[in-house]
């Protein structure tokens, strides 16, 4: 429960103190740390149960390939891929292919990634496909993104997420007319993005805030919580353009789209100043969290000095001094 929620050391506490310790609560602190992009420690978890006696699983791979996928170590991952047949006897499974996916996806090795998928004694599914997208993205290859997308919509048509992707991509590039015709394939479908929200718990409450929000009741605070911020960090536009002395909804109105005022930086701004000082402020968000939001937070734990741990659709965010756990990909 622990882990899921992003607390890590509250898990390895309660992992500490168990008395008799099974394969299913190893496998699950080891993925606690992968989740978190803490490799090294999950190799030495993993040492450790090996040498009190438990026999490794197809879930124990899982989490290591997570962890390597996760902080990057690509020689690692394919050393624990190719043990898992030759010394433990454990087939690989499409949840390991798709570890071993992301992390090649990760190292830029898309050709390699796409030989992997075609060679796979198993049907590739919409997860699969969905692996190499993702890595085509963060690399910038729209070609082989675009293909991973036909593989996908002929899989699972309903795959909004895909379509968002894609059509980010196209707009990346100045691709208009794939761009419409992404969103018209959407619209078709009778697809719609998933609305961005992220929560941060406080005194036993949980505070809920979607992109521009100024709903909360405490919007004012946090609204000039993320002017100060902004100023802090060189996100100045807002105190220079002198719409910081206007009101949250004037101010918003002015900033119109911009990244500033997506929900994590809210949320991180009301945990600021709830939470007290030393004390983790920890987010929960329900979809991907976006490249300038990222980097934004990885400023605001350097400039607060405070950690900001940032639950996202697919991994936890660390942030500390300025840096992320994820080592910047995700």
């Amino acid at each position: 429960m622990y882990s899921k929620c992003g607390d890590l050391e509250a898990a390895r506490e309660v992992f500490d103190r168990l008395e008799l310790k099974d394969l299913v609560s190893w496998n699950t602190i080891i993925m606690a740390y992968a989740i978190c992009g803490f490799g090294s420690y999950c190799f030495g978890l993993f040492s450790d149960m090996v040498n009190e006696g438990h026999e490794p699983n197809g879930s124990t791979f899982v989490s290591l390939l997570s962890a390597c996928s996760i902080a990057g170590l690509l020689d690692d991952g394919w050393e624990f891929f190719n043990s898992m047949k030759r010394d433990y006897g454990v087939d690989p499974g499409i949840e390991h292919y798709g570890c071993m996916l992301d992390l090649l996806g990760r190292a830029g090795n898309l050709e390699r990634a796409k030989c992997l998928i075609e060679e796979m004694p198993l049907e590739p599914t919409s997860r699969i496909w969905g692996s190499l997208l993702s890595a085509s993205r963060h690399h910038r290859d729209i070609t082989m993104a675009a293909l991973a997308a036909d593989r996908i919509f002929s899989l699972d048509s309903d795959n909004t997420g895909c379509y968002v992707l894609l059509a980010d991509m196209y707009a990346e590039v100045g691709r208009w007319e794939d761009v419409q015709r992404v969103r018209n394939l959407m619209k078709k479908q009778g697809l719609k993005m998933t609305s961005s929200c992220s929560l941060v718990e406080h005194n036993g409450r949980t505070h809920n805030f979607k992109n521009h929000d100024k709903s909360h009741g405490e919007s004012y605070a946090v609204y000039e919580v993320l002017d100060i911020l902004s100023r802090m960090i060189g996100e100045d536009n807002l105190h220079s353009s002198g719409v910081s002395k206007l009101k949250p909804a004037v101010s918003l109105k002015a900033r119109g789209n911009s990244p500033v005022f997506h929900s994590v930086r809210l949320a991180t701004c009301f945990g600021l100043i709830k939470i007290a000082r030393g004390e983790t402020v920890l987010i929960r968000k329900n979809v991907r969290l976006c490249e300038d939001c990222h980097s934004t937070m990885k400023r605001i734990s350097l400039v607060t000095k405070r950690e900001i741990v940032v639950g996202d659709s697919k991994v936890f965010h660390h942030f500390k001094d300025g840096r992320c756990s994820c080592g910047d990909y995700w």
